[in-house]
This record gives structure tokens, C-alpha cells and sequence, in this order.
């Protein structure tokens, strides 16, 4: 069915919406709201505060998530963010933060093969990381260039795969009116987050429904 809209959202505590003030405004929320096209179209939320890469791969494992998939029309993915966080905080050195950085790269490769071996035909949309420390941490720039890089391998490892990547640390970076807590986004956050998600579908999709009028119009721009 050509309005068909069955999306599925993945990955931690960004997914789960830590930080915004209800549900309805996280961007998993949003997104649905966004591309939604008839009061038919389905949501289904799987993040889980907490959920590191390896996590969120044993998840993938389950047969129930897996027969879910198959008829996604849209995936949304959220990880690598504990696995950093847990690595920060148990003040491992570089050594091992490179070795964090390579586990997150094979999990990452698992897990986008997982979903495309399960559903070749699913609109997948991966967002990386940003840097929610404050400008005068001692390790901020040290954050800044290690995030970046983390993006870059996200976005080269999606591309293998013909997946969407969301790159959000320019819109974060030393914005903490935008942060609901030391880590998670408010409702502004998420709103910033949802456009660069929709503004991504836009370019990679062109989807146009024809209005009464006769004009191409936006899937986010229907009503109920």
C-alpha cells in the first residue's frame, strides 16, 4: 500500500526520549507525527535508557523484533552513546578508548547487516554523536575530535549498507540550552533533532503525495 507507514524506532535513551518533558515531544514522536500519512500508519518504540551497541545487537537477535522488522517502512537508529559514556567513566586511557571505538565499529556493522539482510527494502536512518560536555571540561576538545571521528566511521560503515546517516554535533556543540540534564536534549533538543531526520528523509526519499489541489506535498504536512 503505496501511504503505508509502519515505523520502528531502535536504539537507547535518546530513542526512549530521557530529557524530553513527555513522549509526544521526543523525536522518535515527532518523526512519526512528520511522516505519518494516514490515521492507519503504526509507531514502535524499542529504546531503552542505558542500551550500549553489543546491547542493542542482542536485542536485534530476537525473533519477534526480527518478524517486525521485516515489514518496517522506516528505522531509526540511536547507539554508541553508553559505550563512550561507560568508557569515560571508568577513566580508561587511550588505548582503550580506541578499542571501545573498534568494538562500537563492529557492533555497528552487525547490526546494520542484521536490519538490511532482514528488511533490504526498509528506509534506515542512523544518527551518530555529539559532545554534551561544557566548554571549559578539560577533555572538550579531546571529546570534539574523537566524536567526529566516531561520526565519520558511522557514516562510511552506513554508506556499505545504503543507510542515511544523521550527524547532530554541530547542533549540539557547546549549546547547553538545548540539553534537558548533562547528556539528553529537551524539548528543544528533540525538536532539532526530529528536523535533521526530516530533513534527511526529504532529500534521500523526494516523497510527494498529490494534494486536493493538485500540489506535491510533504508527507509530515498531512493532518489527521
Amino acid at each position: 500500500m503505496e501511504n503505508r507507514v509502519f515505523y520502528i524506532a531502535l536504539g537507547d535513551s535518546l530513542t526512549a526520549g530521557v530529557g524530553a518533558s513527555t513522549h509526544a515531544r521526543s523525536f522518535t514522536a515527532n518523526f512519526f507525527q512528520a511522516i505519518k500519512q494516514t490515521k492507519e500508519c503504526q509507531y514502535m518504540n524499542f529504546g531503552k535508557s542505558g542500551r550500549s551497541s553489543g546491547e542493542l545487537l542482542q536485542f536485534l537477535i530476537d525473533s519477534k523484533i526480527r518478524d517486525l522488522l521485516k515489514i518496517a517502512t522506516h528505522i531509526t537508529i540511536t547507539t554508541g552513546g553508553i559505550d563512550m559514556i561507560r568508557a569515560y567513566s571508568n577513566n580508561v586511557n587511550f588505548l582503550e578508548y580506541v578499542r571501545t571505538v573498534q568494538t562500537l565499529k563492529q557492533n555497528l556493522r552487525h547490526i546494520l547487516c542484521n536490519i538490511t539482510e532482514t528488511n533490504p527494502n526498509t528506509q534506515v536512518f542512523l544518527m551518530g554523536l555529539y559532545n554534551p560536555g561544557p566548554l571549559d571540561h578539560k577533555l572538550y576538545e579531546l571529546a570534539n575530535n574523537l566524536i567526529r571521528r566516531i561520526n565519520k566511521l558511522y557514516e562510511e560503515t552506513a554508506k556499505q549498507f545504503g543507510i542515511h546517516t544523521i550527524d547532530p554535533m554541530d547542533s549540539f556543540l557547546n549549546k547547553p540550552h538545548l540539553l534537558a540534564d548533562e547528556v539528553h536534549p529537551n524539548d528543544l533538543g528533540y525538536r532539532i533533532i526530529t528536523d535533521l531526520f526530516l530533513n534527511k528523509q526529504s532529500r534521500s526519499t523526494h516523497i510527494r503525495a498529490v494534494g486536493q489541489n493538485g500540489k506535491g506535498v510533504m508527507p509530515w504536512e498531512f493532518e489527521e
